[in-house]
């Protein structure tokens, strides 16, 4: 089968998953069109995953196949089989129970297989036991098992076979890579024993590292040819072969499964090369010390042989040459016209690459004349020439085409459930927050690339508008506790596909998933990462998936602040509740505390709000000080709340050491240097945010900030005038013209700006008591004094900064209330006072000791 058949088929495939069964078979003749032999395949594929999801939820029946071998066992061990005396049990295999038994005429150790009792009266079953002694009893190999005779007696039906000392592949690697010296020679007897067998005509299908017995003297021997995978019998169907291997205990199941080829997922007629395949697992088992195609149940591990590409060897196993890693991809590429075509390919390539390590700087040369060396100096001198360009191309080709930039877009909810929202919204910000701890890739934020959310977008149009190479789209569907996530990388500049995969999971997987979509985006991207950017990159901030769900939620809310504030904080504390240890549950706890005591919505009074934003950011950093979220979030409090400049900058300072890249670090950052009347380098900082994120508004809000407070009023103007480009609906542009408006004294402007805010922002007070000021600047004292009504009985409903009370006095020219009500700003803590040393509305004030007083108690350098 070519490649786009198999991409066809896995389209519908996917498709077919997200309709309920009943609706499938109508689904799939539309899809098929027709095509009745698309639909076999598909529906195949279908039925394979529910056989084996059903199985794999059925431990009992593994549980039951070992006690049933047991109690064979007991009455077995001791009993004369043939002329066979039976000693005790050695394992347990799919199509028998194989024993270690004494043969006296010979006085040698065997391994006697039984077929199992109750299987002795299925004739099919009978025929599979023959075939497979006949099969492996016609190779004549040093790396084969041999068999001696196959026989019956007393209703037992028996293989003997060659007794192997030592241990399997599996035990001697016990999760653990071997040196490149024992791969190489295990693969090259496994492969040659592979080439005897397929030149035979005969198909192991079983090939797996418990299949493969290791010698004390290092000799390897493959055992039970045909005992999960047999050639297909006379008369039998084409897709027996999996069903056969599916209907077996789970622990054979699950360790065939993983070594299978996709044309043996697929229930394809096999040929040899899927051997060559299941070794290709062997070699990348044996070199990484584990498997390239796993998961929790059989129909993921399915969908990763089709579909997904086997992480670097290079990421575990950094001894691994090349050379290795390219023939082991060659053995697994999914399509076998394009895998090595026999196992005498593959023994070449073992071979000469055994042979190139043998002659690498350790090998012993004897030398027998001058001309001798110099020729082989020459020669060595040439070789080593070629290596060091060689290295060269390798490394300037694959840095110019790793791939530093990157813009995840909001994931597709295809549930059709709005509740569902927060899962596609959340799983799209993680994986932003995740990339986002390499400092070789820029990562857009989620400010950025949310305004793309609910549109139809071109990847070309997206990469140039973000400036980024690559963009990743994805679709999230929930069913029940059942997660379907598909994820797309492609190349902005030509719109073609770098990498496409779909995790088809349970909902409880849904943090193991991510940190999987992640990994795999960094290796499609190319980037080459240290042991402990990997350790970043795939961090577990928590195992428990309710304590995650509920997290999404809050960030959910949190980025609907200020309306979605208090609902946040409900769900970061039940994340909190469920899992303790929850770092970002904690920082989302803090960032929402410190919101509802700040300018973002200002209804909690910051001696309620600010402790408990502070304890929260606090805990967060004992359970993890590497968090740079975390050390940002106690900035926001030290700088707004307790006014500790020196405890605000060491850890804005930390927060960018810890991640370079994160941009709200420098744009809390640029506020501290605001705040000490350090205008150069709050604009530094201001630019830094914005060059990280150019299309961010509120990075670019935050220049025009800047500006207002460096008294730049036409710049203000310039700057909200393209924010409004980017985003036309947002409040605070309107608030940072109305402020440079009423400066230059276009007071008509700024009212009229200021009333669009409150209109927008009814909640925040100090627009209100802004567009109070200007109307007391203005001359309109009684709209003012309105103005001041209102906030004074707003604050017997609910906390009102008396900050805002002050700025209208000061622009009616009362001085005295002006201080009074800045005193009370000063007791309560208002998030203003920070300002007092920059904000130009003040400057009539600034002459008064009272003012000097207050910088003072503030802390504020004069």
């Amino acid at each position: 089968m070519n490649l786009d058949r198999w991409q066809q088929i896995e389209k519908i495939y996917h498709s077919a998953l997200e309709h309920e069964p009943r609706q499938r078979q109508a689904f799939l003749r539309e899809a098929c069109a027709g095509d009745e032999a698309l639909r076999k395949e598909v529906e195949s594929l279908l039925a394979h995953q529910l056989q084996a999801e059903s199985f794999i939820e059925a431990p009992a029946l593994e549980v039951a196949a070992k006690g049933m071998a047991q109690n064979q066992a007991q009455s077995l061990v001791g009993r004369q089989s043939g002329p066979y005396k039976i000693q005790s049990l050695l394992g347990v295999g799919g199509m028998g129970e194989v024993y270690l038994a004494q043969d006296p005429r010979l006085d040698r150790a065997i391994a006697l297989k039984i077929l199992p009792t109750e299987l002795a009266s299925d004739p099919d079953r009978i025929r599979r036991f023959i075939r497979e002694a006949r099969a492996a009893s016609g190779l004549k190999h040093a790396n084969v098992a041999h068999i001696y005779e196959i026989g019956q007696s007393d209703g037992l039906h028996f293989i003997a076979m060659e007794y192997v000392e030592g241990q399997s592949l599996a035990q001697k690697m016990s999760g653990q890579p071997l040196e490149l010296k024992g791969v190489l020679d295990i693969g090259i007897q496994a492969a040659d024993a592979l080439e005897e067998a397929h030149r035979k005509g005969i198909t192991h299908r079983d090939v797996k590292s418990a299949n493969l017995m290791i010698t004390p003297k290092g000799q390897v021997k493959v055992l039970d040819f045909g005992l999960a995978k047999i050639s297909r019998p006379e008369g039998e169907a084409p897709g027996s072969d999996v069903s056969t291997s599916i209907h077996t205990v789970e622990g054979v199941v699950m360790g065939t499964l993983r070594y299978m080829s996709p044309e043996q997922v697929l229930g394809k007629e096999l040929d040899a090369r899927t051997d060559l395949f299941s070794l290709g697992v062997v070699l990348y088992e044996m070199t990484t010390g584990r498997l390239p195609f796993s998961g929790s149940h059989a129909s993921e591990v399915m969908d990763r042989i089709l579909h997904a590409q086997p992480e670097a060897i290079s990421r575990f196993n950094y001894n691994v040459p090349p050379e290795l890693e390219w023939i082991v991809r060659k053995c697994l590429e999914k399509d076998r016209d394009t895998r090595y075509q026999s196992a005498h390919e593959l023994l070449i390539d073992l071979r000469s690459l055994k042979r190139e390590e043998r002659l690498g700087p350790t090998a012993e040369v004897t030398v027998q004349s001058w001309s001798h060396v110099r020729r082989f100096a020459v020669a060595a001198i040439t070789v080593a020439i070629i290596a060091i360009l060689g290295m060269a191309v390798y490394l300037i080709t694959w840095r110019s085409s790793a791939i530093d930039s990157v813009a995840v877009l909001p994931f597709v909810n295809a549930s059709a459930d709005p509740n569902n929202e927060y899962l596609s919204d959340g799983i799209a910000e993680s994986l932003i927050n995740s990339l986002s701890q390499l400092p070789k890739l820029r990562v857009k934020s989620r400010n950025s690339v949310f305004r793309y959310k609910g549109k139809e977008t071109d990847v070309q149009t997206v990469g140039r508008e973000l400036g980024v190479r690559a963009v990743l789209t994805g679709r999230v569907t929930q069913r029940g506790d059942g997660l379907l996530i598909g994820v797309e990388l492609v190349d902005a500049r030509d719109n073609n596909q770098i990498w496409g995969e779909h995790y088809n999971r349970k909902f409880s997987d849904i943090v193991a998933v991510q940190q999987e979509i992640s990994k795999e985006i960094t290796e499609n991207l190319r980037l080459r990462l240290t042991g402990e950017e990997q350790k970043r990159l795939t961090k577990p901030y928590t195992e428990n998936t309710e304590a995650y769900q509920l997290y999404l939620k809050g960030r959910y809310h949190w980025n609907k602040r200020p309306q979605g504030l208090k609902e946040g904080i409900k769900y970061f504390e039940q994340a909190i509740e469920k899992d303790p240890s929850y770092a970002l549950a904690y920082t989302g706890l803090a960032d929402s505390y410190g919101a509802l005591g700040t300018w973002e919505d200002g209804t909690v009074s910051p001696a309620e709000a600010m402790p408990k934003a502070a304890a929260a950011a606090i805990k967060a950093l004992k359970i993890d000080e590497t968090l740079a979220e975390a050390h940002t979030s106690l900035a926001y409090i030290k700088l707004h709340y307790d006014w500790d400049w020196l405890a605000t900058e060491k850890e804005l300072k930390r927060a960018i050491e810890l991640n370079p890249s994160y941009a709200n670090a420098h744009h809390w950052y640029s506020h501290y240097w605001m705040t000490m009347g350090r205008t150069q380098e709050s604009l530094i900082e201001s630019n830094r945010a914005v060059e990280l994120d150019p299309l961010d508004p509120i990075f670019n809000g935050h220049l025009a900030w800047h500006y207002y407070y460096s008294r730049q009023y036409d710049q203000v103007i310039e700057q909200c005038r393209k924010i409004f480009q980017m985003n036309p609906d947002l409040f605070w542009p309107h608030f940072r013209l109305g402020l440079a408006y009423e400066q230059k004294a276009m007071f008509g402007e700024s009212i009229v700006e200021f009333s669009k805010t409150t209109t927008l922002a009814r909640h925040l007070t100090y627009v209100k008591a802004a567009l109070g000021y200007t109307y007391a600047l203005s001359g309109q004292r009684n709209y003012a004094q309105n103005v001041l009504d209102q906030l004074k009985e707003l604050s017997k409903q609910r906390y009102v900064s008396s900050s805002d009370v002050a700025i209208i006095y000061v622009g009616l020219s009362e001085k005295d209330q002006a201080f009074a009500w800045l005193q009370k700003a000063y007791q309560e803590r208002s998030w203003h006072m920070v300002l007092l040393k920059v904000d130009p509305r003040l400057d009539n004030l600034r002459s008064d000791a009272r003012f000097k007083d207050l910088l003072r108690r503030v802390g504020l350098p004069p």
